[in-house]
């Protein structure tokens, strides 16, 4: 997508002891602009709607890239907490870092609505696929199943749980385009903080576990929905179905479900457990986690084939990696997360896959042994991990992040756009006059929230090449441009 970052923006503060606890994330650029919406976006068609408002197709004035726009009426949510729940939504989506979640850039706020900026998945809905094409192959489906396990590890693992796992909520990227997909709308998302169980029934009636009817439930609340789901993938129909709500929330509450209609006669025993292990009592239904490891998925999902030129590029670049300076990870970060189109990252995606062993949606110092002892020794595949995590793991979370990994292996002569760095200098540029000082810096990076104001001036005597105590453009773009190994 194209890069749309204003000099006008609030940012949430972290708090920061010295330069090098600073950590840089993809999530850190996710802002809300101050702007007004329409001076920054064209608004085109409906693409979907909800009880709060509409997504919409936009155009970004400034770069001509199309995005999608989640916009809420204000007169529709009047109360504080359905506010204060669109608000928990951005923060959970700008929190967020896995390929099969959709990315989010912006948001802006005005008198009458709330919008958030997202990237545009040209596929449409799974939805409207399975209206097509009636069932699915368990290849297909299983394929779809994997990303999805993977994305609800992920957000499981951080204590987050969807609860509205649905077709309509699951888009592809590009048209039946079923390898990659997209898990959206998180306005029924919540966090797990001090308690390991939520209470408060929500959801979609076809897709809705019976502990949830009951008002007490877990993270395994999800995973009973993509039970669902695989069955209508494989059937054609849903498992609990009736007239109204009332008479498939009654269906639902007795997990009364069979394999009678004959679309069931070619279906595959692994198949019916993957669906038997899900639409199970919480206490016996599998994780996320397990369900990757399930023969059904094991077996039949498919791999994504790698060219073997893309294969050794992003390898070679992950080992050469330098992360340089702060402003300089910063920028790249910054690039790779809110410049970088969803078509320039597609092969990149399918390597980071390969290498998530688990499925979990980051790589661990052990996913990455395994794939480098490989071609090497234990003992020069233990050295070349530990340089790799010290170098790509930005945010010092111990495993290194999809953007991470976009970032280290990303063609640099794409990275190196004019139009990308302009873009990064305006961010940074925050009282645009041409330069970028150390409260410019402060202002983007921390949100005033510091404990050593001496480390932003540490940032920019670092790059800064005439020693002004600025930097300006020109120095700016030297500084970015150099290669890895130069810095």
């Amino acid at each position: 997508m194209g890069c749309g970052f204003c000099r006008n923006h609030r940012i949430e503060t972290v708090k920061i002891v010295n330069a090098e606890s600073l950590n840089i994330d993809a999530g850190l650029f996710v802002v809300k602009n101050e702007n007004c919406f329409h001076e920054e976006y064209k608004v085109g068609k409906v693409l979907g709607s909800g009880a709060f408002g509409e997504v919409r197709r936009a155009i970004h004035r400034e770069s001509g890239e199309v995005r999608a726009v989640k916009i809420f009426r204000k007169d529709l949510a009047k109360n504080e907490a359905s506010q204060r729940k669109l608000r928990e939504e951005i923060d959970i989506l700008r929190s967020l870092d896995h390929p099969n979640i959709i990315r989010v850039y912006e948001y802006f706020e005005d008198s009458k609505k709330f919008y958030i900026v997202m990237e545009q998945c040209s596929g449409g809905e799974l939805f409207e696929e399975i209206i097509k094409r009636q069932s699915f192959d368990e290849s297909n489906a299983a394929t779809i199943l994997q990303q999805l396990f993977s994305t609800l590890a992920y957000l499981h693992s951080r204590n987050i749980i969807h609860r509205d796992i649905k077709p309509e909520n699951i888009l592809l990227e590009e048209s039946h385009d079923i390898m990659n997909i997209k898990l959206i709308d998180f306005g029924t998302a919540v966090r797990l903080k001090n308690s390991t169980v939520i209470h408060g029934a929500i959801g979609t009636a076809y897709y809705i576990a019976p502990e949830v009817l009951s008002g007490t439930y877990n993270s395994k609340c999800d995973m009973w929905s993509c039970g669902v789901l695989i069955y209508i993938l494989l059937a054609g129909h849903p498992p609990f179905d009736g007239q109204n709500d009332e008479e498939i929330l009654s269906k639902v509450k007795k997990s009364n479900y069979n394999f009678k209609h004959k679309a069931w006669n070619s279906v595959t025993p692994e198949a019916k457990d993957m669906i038997s292990s899900l639409l199970a009592p919480s206490s016996t239904r599998l994780t996320a986690h397990q369900a990757l490891s399930h023969p059904w998925i094991q077996k039949y999902s498919q791999k994504q084939e790698i060219a073997k030129c893309f294969l050794d590029l992003a390898v070679s670049n992950l080992q050469n990696f330098h992360k340089g300076s702060k402003l300089r990870d910063a920028v790249n970060t910054f690039i790779v997360s809110q410049c970088v189109s969803i078509a320039d990252t597609k092969e990149l995606r399918k390597v980071f896959k390969a290498m998530d062993k688990n499925g979990d949606g980051k790589l661990s110092k052990e996913e990455l042994f395994e794939y480098f002892s490989i071609n090497m020794g234990r003992e020069q595949a233990e050295g070349e991990v530990k340089r790799i995590m010290a170098e790509v793991d930005g945010d010092n979370s111990g495993f290194v992040d999809y953007t991470e990994f976009i970032k280290a292996t990303f063609d640099y002569r794409k990275m190196a756009n004019i139009q990308f760095l302009k873009r990064a200098f305006d961010l940074f540029d925050t009282n645009g006059r041409g330069t970028i000082s150390a409260m410019s810096l402060k202002k983007i990076l921390a949100g005033g929230n510091v404990c050593e104001d001496s480390i932003w001036s540490e940032i920019i005597t670092n790059v800064d090449l005439n020693g002004d105590g600025e930097i300006d453009f020109s120095e700016f773009e030297k500084i970015i441009l150099k290669k890895y190994n130069e810095i």
